[in-house]
């Protein structure tokens, strides 16, 4: 009876944060600035493909980049910058015309965007043509990255309560273990319930960020390394830091340390989980990219440039000092505080 009620409170809480997650999704369906990129993307991707991309690549075109002023007349003369203008019909995607300050990868879009397309595929038009429909699609392409944001937080919630377990029966004794048989499970469960009734995570699981790719893979990264797999944790928080956040370098830094000290992994086996899924994912996103923008590119690279050896990140905007700890701390928090 325990072990059923447990699975039942379990799939309760599980139910909460995908509900939580689908309000979100179904009553703000507008978009946020940081997410254009990727919605525009997948867009693109999922009417056009990668087609009209490849013949521009075989027929040898290069991208249409003028010389004009970006400036904004209201506030005095700036310097003239170059911006992107595509005025090419047989290139039909929009990040050539609003690239945005840096730019950014397409793995994540071509992803969302290959499965909605199947299952475009997969409906009868004569039943329902999805593809004339482009608002349902973008709820799609959303429903589908919120549905894997879900699935990583139940994993790590179920690595969680399996590495409580394991850890109850390695320092206590057999009388404590049974006395604590529910706490595994209750720690799952909280887990579960504090993301729920925060604000942030349910809202942005379904914004097409990179940081929310970057948070999906960071999650499957925890959850690796609580079921005991540390080369699976740094191969995920790699993959991360070349394709999607270049800013994971700081966690993969702490958590590699932290493996490397605790003798989770050999120096010579971070080094070589290092190069082999740093090279992999170079081998990803470099081609690709590299299509679709019209020129040799590693996106990440180009951000961490910006951001940190040119140190433009201020372009990004800027709040006041105590932003942090007046607005986004406590509204990250919500029920939480």
């Amino acid at each position: 009876m325990i072990m059923i009620g447990n699975t039942a409170i379990r799939r309760i809480c599980q139910s909460v944060l995908l509900l939580t997650s689908l309000f979100a999704l179904h009553t703000c369906p507008h978009s946020k600035v940081e997410e254009s990129f990727n919605l525009q993307a997948s867009h693109d991707l999922f009417y056009h493909g990668l087609g009209p991309a490849w013949r521009s690549f075989a027929d040898g075109d290069d991208a249409v980049v003028g010389s004009t002023s970006c400036a904004d007349p209201n506030e005095g003369a700036k310097e003239s910058v170059s911006c992107s203008i595509n005025d090419d019909v047989g290139f039909p995607y929009d990040h050539m015309k609003f690239p945005g300050v840096v730019p950014r990868t397409f793995t994540g879009a071509i992803f969302l965007s290959f499965i909605a397309k199947t299952i475009s595929l997969a409906i009868p038009k004569q039943l329902f043509n999805l593809s004339s429909h482009p608002m349902i699609v973008q709820f799609l392409i959303r429903l589908e990255l919120l549905l894997l944001c879900w699935m990583a937080h139940v994993r790590l919630s179920n690595a969680l309560g399996r590495y409580i377990g394991g850890k109850q029966y390695t320092q206590a004794s057999s009388s404590s273990v049974q006395a604590n048989a529910s706490l595994p499970s209750l720690i799952s469960n909280y887990y579960l319930l504090i993301t729920a009734s925060q604000f942030h995570l349910p809202f942005y699981s379904s914004r097409l960020l990179p940081n929310t790719f970057a948070l999906l893979l960071v999650t499957h990264a925890y959850a690796e390394w609580f079921n005991g797999n540390p080369r699976r944790t740094a191969t995920y928080l790699v993959f991360t830091t070349a394709i999607f956040r270049c800013d994971v370098l700081l966690l993969l830094f702490t958590v590699g340390l932290t493996l490397l000290l605790r003798r989770q992994l050999s120096l010579v086996q971070a080094i070589a989980t290092g190069v082999v899924t740093g090279v992999s994912s170079l081998l990803l996103t470099v081609p690709l990219d590299s299509l679709l923008w019209r020129r040799p590119i590693w996106p990440e690279f180009e951000v961490w440039w910006f951001n940190a050896v040119d140190n433009r990140s201020s372009e990004w905007g800027t709040q006041i000092w105590h932003w942090y700890f007046s607005k986004a701390l406590p509204k990250g928090m919500l029920l939480t505080a």
